[in-house]
């Protein structure tokens, strides 16, 4: 008896998973942002600024990056739109970051970084949601912080 219960329970449990990512893409179909869940926090719109410039960046579900640079003084915009790839480390060896890979849409690389940080899901400690990209892996070197922006 105690395992047609926990048979039910599991049942359950997966139906109302299965009906919440339903309902999430239905949502995101209508807003036309992404809900972000756990091992999700990469998705979204991102944006950095620098006294030179300002790039924001949005990474979509379906696989799709559009991006912008907007320079400074000369107001130059500059949009690109493409595809995204999140690359994990070989053979899951934790002393590499994944990488993210950014392509436009002639197959040209525009980012090629790793992903050192991403601000993790239901976090209470941080006050903005960032994301610390860095050209190889190693700490204490070059990095370029992007903080998550609400369009």
């Amino acid at each position: 008896m105690r395992v047609v219960y926990l048979f039910l329970l599991g049942a359950i449990v997966a139906v109302f998973l299965f009906l919440r990512t339903c309902a999430d893409r239905k949502i995101e179909k209508i807003i036309g942002k992404e809900i972000v869940r756990e091992d999700e926090e990469y998705l979204g719109s991102w944006a950095s600024k620098t006294k030179n410039s300002y790039i924001a960046f949005r990474l979509r579900r379906d696989g799709t990056f559009h991006y912008s640079l907007a320079e400074y003084p000369v107001n130059d915009t500059t949009k690109i739109s493409g595809k995204y790839e999140l690359l994990n480390s070989p053979g899951g060896n934790l002393n590499y970051f994944p990488r993210l890979c950014t392509f436009n849409e002639s197959g040209d690389t525009l980012f090629n970084y790793y992903i050192r940080y991403v601000t993790p899901y239901n976090s209470t400690v941080d006050k903005y949601s960032k994301m610390v990209l860095s050209p190889n892996s190693v700490f204490d070197t070059i990095e370029y912080v992007f903080y998550r922006i609400k369009q």
